[in-house]
């Protein structure tokens, strides 16, 4: 019997709904002993706070790439949450959009880490509504996570058209045929899926892949934060003209009609707002940008216009 620790890895382009199917997995019965690893692109770690109100097992790794630049704080994490806790049942490692988990599997390959951790499965999520509207060095990256996949979630299927959807089948049976496909609008995901193993064991022996580009070459990210409140119409209609040029917005805010904050998901378009806890940290928000996006002073600008006077 394999006595090592389960390690299933969560991947996807920005806005794909990783979160929403950690939300998911940690409301499940039998998910005590489970720990999960959020990594975010940007200086804060957005998807760590929300997961944070949810459970007390929420490790976070920020400002930087798993698979790159904070790749060596991933190996020290998972070392320690393996030996600390050697009663840990699995982790979960939460990619950041712009992660190829190739370089996380490559991770789990080093001797140290492969006597206590085993990789169960790579699952990866896709925005059925955007995935195809991806181009160049973008398109290249959402390739390379969805071949590394053991389960591909196709996600959001109520925002994508029939034809969309049929595309999309064709194209990931063609370009990854041994990953299962599974089709749901909120991040719904079977417990067979992930709870199967499905990976086989990496091998110290492949060759890790490296990067076409760097991070910094794709995209560019910073974070805002205000004490103060937003007019919720001249909000709305602030995020009605974003950029396109824009590809990911989160973080917390406050309202001026509601006492609870929220917590503001933007991507290819859409807006959600989901009510957060009860806390008294300030609004912050990270934006994640085409690395030759030139209007963040304007797009600042107009967002503390939104503000409310003090």
């Amino acid at each position: 019997m394999d006595h090592r620790t389960a390690v299933i890895i969560l991947a996807g382009f920005l806005g794909a709904g990783k979160t929403t199917l950690v939300n998911r997995l940690l409301s499940a019965p039998d998910m005590d002993g489970s720990a999960v690893i959020v990594n975010d692109f940007g200086a804060l770690n957005i998807d760590a706070e929300r997961l944070g109100e949810a459970s007390n097992a929420v490790y976070s790794l920020q400002n930087g790439c798993i698979c790159c630049s904070v790749q060596n704080d991933l190996l020290a994490q998972l070392e320690s949450l393996a030996r600390r806790r050697p009663q840990l049942k699995r982790i979960l490692i939460e990619c950041s959009g712009v992660s190829d988990p190739e370089r996380i599997i490559q991770t789990l390959a080093y001797p140290r880490l492969k006597q206590l951790l085993r990789l169960d499965g790579v699952i990866t999520l896709v925005d059925s509504s955007h995935h195809l509207t991806l181009e160049g060095d973008y398109a290249r990256l959402a390739r390379a996570q969805t071949a590394a996949a053991d389960v591909l979630l196709l996600n959001k299927t109520d925002l994508a058209s029939a034809a969309q959807l049929d595309e999309l089948r064709q194209r990931f049976t063609r370009q990854n045929p041994r990953a299962l496909l599974h089709e749901c609008v909120q991040a719904e995901l079977p417990d067979a899926l992930w709870r199967t193993p499905r990976h086989d064991e990496p091998s110290a022996s492949e060759t890790a892949h490296s990067h076409a580009k760097a991070h910094s070459e794709l995209f560019s990210s910073w974070h805002w934060q205000s004490a103060g409140r937003f007019d919720s119409t001249r909000l709305r209609r602030w995020l009605a003209e974003l950029p396109a040029a824009l590809l990911r917005l989160k973080g917390l805010i406050r309202l001026d009609n509601e006492a609870r904050p929220f917590w503001l998901q933007q991507v290819g378009g859409r807006c959600e707002f989901h009510p957060a806890q009860q806390n008294e940290q300030p609004m912050h928000l990270v934006f994640i940008a085409q690395s030759d996006f030139n209007g963040q002073n304007t797009l600042i600008n107009k967002l503390e216009s939104c503000l409310l006077e003090t």
